[in-house]
């Protein structure tokens, strides 16, 4: 069984969303229930659970890094969608392991920040 969190983003967020969003990233760090995964790009944000994990949480600032990030299976499909419906549409699957705090936390904090942006959902 799986227990998933939802958003759908039709922007890139702006360079203010973007700072308060990693502003709360960098404190869910210090909570210790997520791993960040290191990447070389300021503007996505990644991390898994601390010691368990079901999906990795992604977060791009700049919507079209979704489609054209190389290790990312999943662009091509995510570009025919956004072309279709006029949003991102994304997910992470927690299965309700204890870093899915953290995620609903960081998908509320995208709500709040952009909100004529952003919707939000989960399993519950």
């Amino acid at each position: 069984m799986g227990y998933t969190n939802y958003i759908n983003q039709k922007r890139s967020f702006t360079d203010e969303e973007w700072e308060q969003i990693k502003k709360e990233f960098e404190y869910l760090k210090e909570c210790e229930r997520i791993v960040p995964i290191e990447n070389n790009n300021p503007n996505i944000i990644a991390f898994n659970g601390k010691n368990e994990s079901c999906e990795t949480f992604f977060l791009c600032k700049n919507i079209g890094d979704y489609w054209t990030d190389e290790s990312n299976h999943m662009s091509s499909y995510y570009k025919e969608e956004f072309d279709k419906n006029g949003y991102h549409f994304n997910f992470c699957k927690t299965r309700m392991l204890p870093y899915d705090v953290d995620v609903w936390h960081l998908y509320n904090v995208c709500f709040n920040v952009s909100k004529d942006n952003i919707s939000i959902s989960r399993d519950r």
